[in-house]
């Protein structure tokens, strides 16, 4: 993060008709300041001030400053948007006046011509803060007096507007004998030109106000430069509004979003005690004469997926797989997506999870997925979940559809209310004792083509933020009010149970059908939910119930529920922050495509009021992106997919596209040769040319010699046993599809006893990989056993395992790359991965 001084400039601009129809333009430039203007036929030069330039470089600006200009059809009912025009600033030049051509219809021909100045502005530089990406303007709060409103307006509710100001719109609610007027505080950029206006509250519908109500009166505000009071008077028909302002800065030291592309400070005091533990577990496991130096051990990461229920039991059955082989504490992260953080969620609650048993985290959640899954809408739940939502949106938060998802979720995986938070998951991880958890979810963006683009945002025990603009808050303070990067209003920090709803909530439409059979109410969501993940496939048809009850409480929730959105909404804590006008050389940003979110950049997340994260299986089904970060260092990522389906790559094939898109190494596969080759219970993929590249080791979702075998080396006898090995992963009728929430105790230990197994009965594949790496790493160690091999292994021996612990079976590491599918083009679509 730096500082630099920032000077203003201002330019101005002349336009001219582009055609003989009856037109308005809309100018809004968003990217350095909320400005809109509607300027009709008689067209006359306007000015707007922008940010430019560090100090001693008067040609390159340093905020990007994109001129939005939108062309309507005016129309006496609704003016239609024709067209819009995004222009960058600086093209032009500084003292000189330039006139441009835009072509508005390529049909017609018409053409709108507007001239440009841009001028030095004779303000004093100010201080900005940035990290290449994000720019960080000064804060300043500002108090608004009312000293006097007009004498018809007393006993009536005002709206007091300043733009561009955080929460622009203040409502003065006076008694109507008031002897005293209130002190309203605003956040605001102070370098900025702004309007301060009155008008009247209205409290009808949006739609309703904008015919009745319009300002009153409103007048523009010049950059404060001084720290006096400055007096406002605004003429309200015969009588006037008079305000006295006063701004008070904010220090930049108080900036707490923290802008950098690194890890915490925090993160990295975990990981130098989890390097101890880790070289210690790697003596032990690949029988070394002593404890490699800890600063040289390899950083291992384990990479679970979603899948519902399915995807949680089965990350249990793997790391319970990896804690028998004592290979869990070489472990440095977990990520996790969708129904995988369902896992972790439970695990975490207990400080020293791999240190025991995995059986004994195991029992629990073995009792609350064998309950009737109806049971999470009876009407002593719903209740409940009618009195959290409630407490919830009185502590601040906005409430979502989301929210109830999480109680639900809740009900699901602890049976009762939890009130653990995601910041407390710090004692998980305070020695170094566990694996760091990374939870994920993804923010949304439309293309220009109306696709779906997402960025990952990732919550830590730490911190939780957006390594894309290098934006990062405390963990506890997630979902407060932020604005220029400064902390404005503490809400109570979210708990667990409620994330779990962002991060699980493509299972809506589960939870919907649910709703509807059990309470025989059709919830007033439901149209938003069909309309947004109307293409999803389910992998069976909704049980049934032969009687359907209503249940009052649920009539009751559905009303509380109405007009609430389907995807989960929090405060955006980037709020106000300005792009570099850089950003786009940030490999994270793929601004080189035309038609990329990336490419436009007043349409970027910082402009944002509120984030509106979802499942991150809409994008990957499997948590790649946090541990790919170049800062982590990550040498081998153990790759767990309980993606459902027969395509059991392709979380890698749409990782191998996101790295290309942005620069990150990564294995080059030949997906190709993979599809040909008899299938096995794990893939080992390396790029020779590339030691940056991570080493994957893949285990698909697949029962290949656990039919014969129970243990590794130890054959099924018998007629029982050989019937605990047939684990159904694969067809529509198996208990283990998407649809299910709950499992028979019989099909969640078979679950558990199958990955468990896969795990264990290659044990010398991973071993194999760690000592390869920790070669490289730290040379002077000697290998104890053979190195990997670069050559498939014959993949029949994995059928036919003779002896405990000698199974491997690595595809070719340096196969050519073949074109990997590219990133989902619709939410919809990217929903179909996970059934």
């Amino acid at each position: 993060m730096t500082s630099c001084k920032q000077t203003c400039g201002e330019f101005s601009f002349l336009l001219r008709p582009l055609s003989e129809l009856s037109c308005l333009t809309g100018l809004h430039k968003r990217a350095a300041e909320s400005t809109k203007l509607f300027i009709r036929q008689n067209w006359s030069p306007t000015g707007i001030s922008l940010s430019k330039c560090c100090e001693g470089n008067s040609t390159i600006p340093m905020i990007t400053n994109i001129l939005e200009l939108n062309i309507y059809d005016q129309d006496i009912l609704k003016d239609d948007l024709c067209t819009s025009i995004l222009f960058d600033i600086s093209n032009l030049t500084l003292g000189e006046k330039e006139t441009k051509v835009f072509i508005t219809d390529d049909k017609t021909k018409d053409e709108l011509w507007v001239e440009f100045e841009v001028t030095e502005s004779p303000e004093e530089p100010g201080q900005y803060i940035t990290n290449g990406v994000l720019v960080a303007a000064p804060l300043t709060a500002l108090d608004v007096k009312i000293d006097k409103l007009p004498l018809t307006k007393v006993g009536q509710d005002l709206v007091l507007k300043l733009r561009g100001a955080y929460k622009e719109d203040q409502v003065i609610s006076l008694p109507k004998n008031a002897e005293f007027l209130q002190m309203i505080r605003y956040y605001i950029n102070r370098e900025l030109e702004t309007e301060i206006g009155l008008r009247t509250h209205c409290l009808e519908s949006a739609k309703d106000c904008d015919k009745k109500v319009s300002a009153h009166a409103s007048t523009t505000v010049t950059p404060f430069t001084t720290k006096n009071e400055i007096i406002v008077s605004l003429p309200v028909a015969e009588d006037k509004a008079e305000l006295s302002l006063k701004a008070t800065d904010r220090s930049e030291k108080d900036l707490s979003v923290r802008l950098d592309f690194d890890i915490p400070e925090a993160e990295k005091a975990f990981l130098k005690k989890r390097k101890v533990v880790a070289s210690s577990a790697l003596q032990k496991a690949l029988n070394l004469s002593a404890a490699p130096d800890p600063s040289k051990v390899p950083t291992v990461a384990v990479v679970l997926s979603g899948g519902g229920t399915r995807a949680m039991t089965a990350s249990l059955g793997s790391l319970r797989g990896l804690q028998k082989l004592g290979l869990l504490d070489t472990v440095s992260y977990i990520t996790a997506v969708s129904g995988s953080t369902w896992a972790l969620s439970s695990l975490y609650s207990d400080p020293h999870w791999s240190a025991k048993g995995m059986d004994e985290a195991l029992l629990p959640l073995q009792k609350e997925l064998s309950k009737n899954m109806y049971t999470l809408f009876s009407p002593s739940l719903l209740q409940y979940y009618k009195k959290e939502l409630e407490q919830r949106e009185k502590g601040g938060h906005p409430v979502t559809l989301i929210d109830m998802w999480g109680l639900a979720l809740e009900q699901l995986i602890f049976g009762k209310k939890y009130a653990g938070t995601l910041s407390d998951q710090q004692r998980t991880v305070s020695e170094g004792q566990n694996p760091l958890p990374i939870y994920t979810a993804v923010n949304m963006k439309e293309d220009a083509t109306g696709s779906m683009v997402a960025e990952w945002c990732e919550f830590t025990p730490f911190e939780v933020g957006f390594h894309k603009y290098g934006a990062f808050v405390p963990t506890e303070n997630y979902g407060s009010e932020y604005y220029l990067g400064h902390l404005i209003q503490k809400l109570p920090e979210t708990r667990i149970s409620y994330l779990l709803g962002t991060w699980s909530s493509i299972f809506s439409l589960n939870l919907t059908q649910l709703w509807s059979t059990i309470t025989g109410v059709m919830p007033t969501w439901t149209p938003w939910i069909r309309e947004t993940v109307s293409s999803i496939e389910t992998d069976q048809k909704p049980s049934t119930l032969d009687t359907l009850r209503v249940i009052p409480e649920a009539v009751f929730l559905s009303s509380f529920m109405n007009s609430r959105p389907v995807i989960s909404k929090a405060f955006n804590f980037m709020r106000g922050f300005f792009l570099s006008n850089s950003y786009s050389e940030n490999s994270a940003f793929t601004a080189w495509k035309d038609t990329h979110p990336d490419a436009f950049p007043n349409s970027l997340t910082p402009g944002d009021p509120r984030l509106g994260l979802v499942d991150s299986g809409f994008d990957i089904n499997s948590g790649f992106a946090p541990v790919l970060r170049s800062h982590r260092h990550v040498n081998i990522i153990l790759s767990l997919n309980y993606s459902w389906g027969a395509d059991q790559f392709r979380v890698l094939k749409q990782t191998q596209q996101y790295c290309a898109d942005r620069h990150l190494a990564f294995p080059r596969i030949d997906f190709n040769k993979v599809a040909s080759e008899p299938e096995r219970e794990v893939y080992v993929f390396e790029d020779e040319d590339n030691p940056e590249a991570p080493i994957i080791i893949h285990f698909p979702l697949r029962n290949v010699s656990f039919k014969q075998y129970k243990a590794p080396g130890v054959k099924r006898q018998g007629e029982k046993e050989l019937k605990e090995g047939d684990v159904n992963v694969t067809t529509s009728s198996s208990p283990y599809t998407t649809q299910n929430l709950t499992y028979a105790p019989k099909d969640f230990q078979r679950l558990i006893d199958l990955t468990s197994y896969n795990i264990v009965n290659n044990r010398d594949t991973i071993t194999r990989v760690l000592q390869r790496v920790l070669h490289r790493t730290a040379p002077e160690v000697q290998p104890t056993i053979p190195t990997l091999s670069a050559s498939p292994i014959n993949p029949t021996n994995q059928n036919n395992p003779t002896t405990p612990n000698n199974q491997s079976g690595p595809t070719n590491p340096t196969n050519p790359a073949t074109p990997a599918s590219s990133v989902w083009s619709r939410v919809v679509a990217g929903a179909k991965s996970l059934f």
